[in-house]
């Protein structure tokens, strides 16, 4: 029987045979998206896209469904009433979603090693998609896309905001231009952010941007 190892807590585990690991799958011991490998596979894969792993609920019994026609005739007449058998409809975003602890991700050297100049380019202005075109199956390259992304869209707010009140305010008082003048020096932050990362890239290293570092944005799956 093939030997498996899996990914626990950031963390390479195994080997364990098929019938261990689907024990720790089907108990709930483990998490049905953890990331799976054994030779012959050519990447990590969520177990849960694997065969061997794809474990089906028995279908639930056949009942009477209330008719929908009451909830379509409303949701006719009231642009906001919500789609029927979509409760979601009706959910604000959750910001905080977006933000975190920062967690640093452990990657095989093969691929740090394979995909050190693609996280790199990630770095540079607009080329934050390179990695997701490139390197889609990366771990590597998706973690430095994701940073990329993130100091490319705080970059580009800082920028905005600035160009603003120097439009607005600046030609008002020669004060508030002097303030704004300083205030370009908060430029230097996602430069330096921008160095860190291509230095994390370029050392095969997957560790969290200072300040910005928790935030995620589900660029790629």
């Amino acid at each position: 029987m093939s030997e498996w190892y899996y990914a626990e807590n950031n963390e390479q585990k195994g080997p364990v045979n098929e019938a261990e690991l689907k024990e720790k799958l089907a108990g709930n011991k483990l998490a049905a998206d953890s990331l799976v490998w054994t030779d012959g596979m050519e990447s990590w894969t969520p177990a849960n896209q694997v065969a061997a792993f794809s474990f089906r609920a028995p279908p639930a019994p056949a009942k009477v469904q209330p008719s929908t026609a009451p909830a379509a005739a409303a949701a006719a007449t009231d642009p906001a009433a919500p789609t029927p058998g979509n409760p979601e409809s009706t959910q604000p975003f959750d910001v905080s979603a977006l933000f975190g602890k920062p967690e640093a991700l452990e990657v095989t050297v093969e691929d740090a090693e394979k995909n050190k100049f693609i996280g790199i380019l990630a770095y540079l202005p607009f080329l934050f998609w390179i990695p997701l075109v490139a390197a889609k199956d990366s771990p590597f390259a998706k973690y430095h896309a994701n940073q990329a992304f993130v100091l490319f869209i705080v970059s580009l707010s800082l920028w905005f905001v600035l160009t603003v009140l120097s439009l607005t305010c600046g030609f008002l008082f020669s004060f508030i231009s002097t303030i704004i003048a300083l205030l370009q020096l908060v430029y230097l932050g996602p430069f330096v952010l921008l160095v860190l990362g291509i230095i994390n890239a370029a050392s095969g290293k997957c560790v969290p941007l200072p300040v910005i570092g928790g935030i995620k944005i589900k660029i790629a799956k």
